[in-house]
């Protein structure tokens, strides 16, 4: 598991850990919706991420259907997937954050922090309001900020259940670090 659920006294504290920062990006949001949504990891184990068009460890079946235990597909309720674009621009350029790592740990600049907020935000969106499960991201950054593309399918509130509700992303112990073997990131979730 890329993420790690950290005890915390009322809301969800998350510790991601990848070697790139667009994975980052995505396997925070794989986690987030899996802790709301436990059946997007049953339904798509080997799913990880697309870094910039570029299929790592595994991809999403596209035929709407679900591989069951027996090895036949099942097919989804809601067989339907929608593509949705979401752009993340803070107004101002992102600094690089390559380059030679001053010890062990090297925290990002805040603007991508604010960016790293915005990104779960607007997933969290994609959830509750629109009431869509993603279950493939795509993430690239320019010098202007995050480009994502989520493949979800619409909600089966018959399949689709889950013992936490996430309220809200909060910067309340949100990092984002660089490390040697990639990046972190802590985040907690109002639940």
């Amino acid at each position: 598991m890329p993420f790690t659920v950290l005890d915390h006294t009322a809301d969800l504290h998350v510790r991601i850990e990848a070697p790139s920062l667009e994975e980052l990006f995505i396997e925070a949001a794989r986690a987030m919706v899996a802790q709301m949504f436990p059946s997007v990891l049953s339904e798509h184990p080997e799913d990880k991420c697309v870094v910039n068009d570029v299929e790592l460890k595994g991809s999403t079946p596209s035929s709407g259907k679900v591989p069951s235990k027996n090895g036949n597909d099942a097919p989804l309720p809601n067989q339907s997937t929608v593509e949705r674009e979401l752009m993340v621009s803070l107004g101002e350029p992102l600094p690089s954050v390559h380059g030679e790592l001053d010890g062990e740990t090297q925290r990002l600049p805040a603007v991508w922090e604010d960016l790293f907020h915005d990104w779960l935000s607007k997933v969290l969106v994609l959830c509750t309001a629109d009431r869509l499960l993603p279950i493939k991201y795509r993430v690239t950054f320019d010098r202007q900020g995050l480009h994502g593309r989520i493949v979800a399918r619409p909600l089966d509130p018959q399949r689709d259940t889950g013992e936490i509700e996430i309220k809200a992303v909060t910067y309340h112990g949100l990092t984002l670090e660089r490390t040697p073997g990639g990046y972190r990131a802590e985040v907690i979730f109002d639940t």
